[in-house]
């Protein structure tokens, strides 16, 4: 459990150095408006890694499954970019999307050969 925590740190901190990035990005380029959908829909990218790697811990404790509860921030998200003025539908499904590229880049530099610790998935390492 001690390297899955230690992943959804680094996966956590490189998400919001993304988005931190891509926010000042946006509001360089384009306006706060749409600076802030990116920023609603990165917070609710954020929210899902959060309740994603809650289930993830549960799954060998409590129960053999992932909990569906993750799922509905998506849903949560368009309805509300539907719904809302002040809140575009593409910035805020692209700030949504900002963890995606955390995880292609730490997954590359595992490949790569990085410093830290291989992953184990059913005891054999993967290199």
């Amino acid at each position: 459990m001690a390297a899955f925590f230690r992943l959804r740190q680094r996966v956590l901190s490189l998400t919001l150095i993304i988005t931190i990035g891509a926010g000042l990005l946006t509001a360089l380029v384009w306006d706060l408006h749409i600076c802030f959908s990116l920023l609603a829909g990165a917070t609710a990218g954020i929210l899902y890694l959060l309740l994603l790697s809650r289930s993830v811990e549960r799954l060998g404790k409590r129960s053999n499954r992932l909990g569906k509860a993750h799922l509905g921030v998506p849903v949560l998200l368009f309805i509300l970019a539907l719904r809302l003025q002040g809140l575009d539908l593409l910035p805020a499904l692209l700030g949504f999307l900002l963890y995606k590229p955390a995880i292609l880049l730490i997954a590359f530099a595992d490949l790569t050969g990085s410093d830290e610790p291989t992953t184990f998935i059913s005891g054999s390492p993967l290199a």
